[in-house]
């Protein structure tokens, strides 16, 4: 029997503290998509983190934040089955054209994203 895809990204795939973020913002590779951005650093034996970014200056109010976080944590979510489970720090940054883009669209620059950071294995056809 095929074992279910999780439904959420475990606790320790998540970034949780300041200090993680800063030095993924300082040292990884920033990929810049029209929604959002997307700095990518190899940590090879790491186990593979990803955090959300929407900051008030850069998304708008509370609301507006936590949309946009949650609509990019979703896009991530489904595809999180064809990430490496070692070897990265994945911070993603919102913009205010993340609050406005199509569903589809903002997929679509998400996986362009990540497949430019090596960090996306192809879809398999079913």
């Amino acid at each position: 029997m095929n074992q279910p895809i999780p439904e959420r990204i475990a606790p320790q795939h998540r970034m949780r503290s300041a200090k993680d973020f800063a030095a993924a913002r300082t040292e990884g590779v920033a990929y810049r998509g029209r929604a959002c951005l997307l700095v990518a650093q190899p940590a090879p034996g790491e186990i593979t983190r990803v955090g959300f970014i929407a900051s008030k200056r850069g998304v708008g109010n509370a609301v507006k934040r936590n949309r946009a976080r949650r609509r990019l944590k979703e896009i991530v979510r489904r595809r999180w089955p064809r990430l490496p489970h070692h070897g990265f720090l994945l911070v993603f940054i919102a913009s205010r054209g993340s609050l406005s883009a199509p569903h589809q669209e903002l997929a679509s620059e998400v996986e362009r994203l990540l497949a430019h950071a090596g960090a996306l294995a192809p879809a398999v056809a079913s």
